[in-house]
């Protein structure tokens, strides 16, 4: 910091790069930098934020690296929490200690946290909230736990069992992002390679929806488990859409012994067998 004509000088202006932030009485400001297209720089942290009395070192700091260390804060309800300070878009703003999930969010690319509801996305938290993706921990009476998110969140659907229904019934089910941005459930996987009904993802097995249409009647279905190996919902996606899967799978036989086969489907493309 340097003092020129009585002014305290904090150091360049990281907004416009030509100004100098100032020390004045309520809060730090650049002297009338400009910006590119000519107009004044507007630059201003105010000297108390969340609780914090930002000093000239302060201020120092997170012109010249463009974030302060982590300090305690206080929100609008009293509440202590963990945060710095950083400058994005041309203003101060706070980024608070998160738990941050692996994985990025599917609709806009951000980081997805753990929250108090559940997992959300970093842009969906706040006033002015950014993005829509939020997924509630408790789904149909069920936990969401943060390593089936995480799959999730890397682009592995996996089928997730144990969901209740409003009448008492077990289910089991996808997690799928909505148009509007909030995770849902969908029990379908693909379309029946035998009647172009939808896979629909069962406790034991996968099954056609038109198993129960008596104009179509289908018997398509797979058991979930098959000779030891779980088939997962791309693997059934394979055999319905590709006619078999991509890899051979590890399967055992009922002495232990391992073996190597594909799943894949019959030539009338009713059944599915090994191959």
């Amino acid at each position: 910091m340097t003092q020129d004509n009585n002014r305290h000088i904090i150091g360049r202006c990281p907004i416009c790069g030509n100004g100098s932030v100032i020390e004045a009485s309520g809060a730090f400001f650049c002297d009338g930098g400009r910006m590119p297209d000519g107009r004044k720089c507007g630059f201003r942290i105010f000297r108390k934020i969340h609780g914090v009395e930002l000093d000239a070192a302060l201020v120092s700091q997170l012109i010249t690296e463009g974030s302060t260390n982590e300090m305690p804060m206080v929100n609008h309800s009293g509440q202590t929490f963990m945060a710095r300070f950083v400058i994005v878009g041309g203003r101060v703003d706070v980024r608070v200690r998160a738990h941050v999930l692996h994985g990025r969010c599917p609709v806009c690319g951000g980081r997805v946290l753990r929250t108090s509801k559940g997992y959300a996305c970093e842009y969906s938290l706040g006033r002015k909230a950014l993005c829509t993706f939020h997924v509630t921990g408790l789904i149909h009476s069920r936990f969401i736990s943060e390593n089936e998110m995480e799959d999730f969140l890397e682009g592995e659907q996996q089928v997730l069992d144990g969901f209740t229904s409003l009448d008492g019934k077990v289910f089991s089910s996808l997690l799928v992002v909505k148009d509007d941005g909030i995770v849902g459930l969908d029990s379908k996987v693909t379309i029946c390679p035998s009647c172009g009904g939808n896979i629909l993802a069962g406790p034991i097995a996968y099954n056609c929806s038109n198993f129960k249409n008596p104009e179509v009647n289908c018997n398509f279905s797979l058991w979930r488990n098959i000779a030891g190996h779980h088939v997962s919902a791309e693997e059934m996606r394979q055999i319905c859409e590709e006619g078999r899967t991509r890899e051979p799978l590890e399967l055992f036989q009922n002495n232990g012994a391992v073996y190597f086969q594909r799943l894949g489907l019959t030539p009338d493309r009713k059944k599915v067998i090994k191959i």
